[in-house]
């Protein structure tokens, strides 16, 4: 019986931190997303995405020869929240936010 009253009160916290951690991580990524300006190189973007302490799988140099596209994803949202950035080259041309459905 102890461990069922435990379990029940591990549910009850997590059920009341959740919301808090969704909100923290969704804001950053939207602050991220807002930051990225059309015409910013990679090297930029990536600098961006490590001071906001984000993981982005940016290409490299050896893979930058036209078009490319990367995202960086909510770990919070159970839907499917992130921003995605597009380029060409060695730009960024658009950053959205995308929110599956």
């Amino acid at each position: 019986m102890k461990h069922l009253v435990r379990l029940v009160q591990l549910v009850i916290v997590l059920a009341i931190l959740y919301p808090i951690y969704y909100v923290w991580d969704t804001d950053r990524i939207d602050n991220f997303c807002e930051s990225i300006k059309p015409g910013m190189k990679v090297s930029a973007l990536q600098t961006l995405a490590e001071e906001s302490h984000l993981n982005l799988n940016a290409p490299d140099d050896s893979q930058r020869t036209g078009q490319w596209m990367t995202s960086v994803e909510s770990t919070a949202s159970i839907s499917g929240y992130a921003c995605v950035i597009r380029g060409a080259v060695d730009s960024v041309a658009t950053a959205q936010i995308v929110r599956s459905e």
